[in-house]
């Protein structure tokens, strides 16, 4: 019987992060009874992705919604707008737009981000501009279009596990 049911059936506590680290790990996990994982769901560091491409190759990396989230909480915090973010509605409210660009369609989300940013203020370009680089991808000098970003939007986006009704977070029940 098939379902659309997720159930986590590894989990990691490692003390490095670094892309040896993971692949040391995923090494001892992918030799126990030849195990072939169909998806695998991780946070945005940068030793994961990197051990996940070279070790699962043929396997879907999704990022976590939750560790999304609290990535762009955590700038929030950085650009030192924690009280904006509590006191000014309409900026917390542009912050959670930014949050859900990862339920739009990802063909659309470059034009969604566009959108959103025209409605904040000018306080907010530095966060607004993390959040480009990282997730969107900055314009191109030359020409049309954007610069790969830090994460890729199939990586971060969920459009497609809501639609499959599967978790979005590796925190999920």
């Amino acid at each position: 019987m098939m379902t659309n049911a997720i159930i986590p059936l590894v989990y990691g506590l490692l003390i490095g992060k670094s892309a040896q680290d993971y692949n040391s790990f995923f090494e001892k996990v992918l030799v126990q009874d030849n195990f072939q994982p169909e998806s695998i769901m991780t946070d945005f560091e940068t030793g994961t992705i990197k051990s996940v491409r070279e070790m699962l190759p043929n396997v879907l990396h999704k990022g976590c919604l939750f560790h999304f989230s609290q990535a762009i909480w955590r700038q929030v915090q950085q650009k030192g707008l924690v009280t904006k973010y509590r006191e000014d509605e309409s900026f917390r409210l542009n912050v959670k737009k930014l949050i859900a660009l990862a339920f739009v369609p990802v063909d659309e989300i470059t034009t969604g981000f566009d959108l959103i940013t025209n409605q904040f203020d000018d306080d907010a370009d530095d966060l607004l501009d993390y959040f480009e680089k990282t997730w969107i991808g900055e314009p191109k000098r030359r020409g049309t279009g954007r610069k790969k970003p830090q994460f890729d939007h199939k990586l971060w986006n969920v459009h497609d596990r809501v639609l499959a009704a599967v978790p979005r977070s590796n925190n999920s029940k």
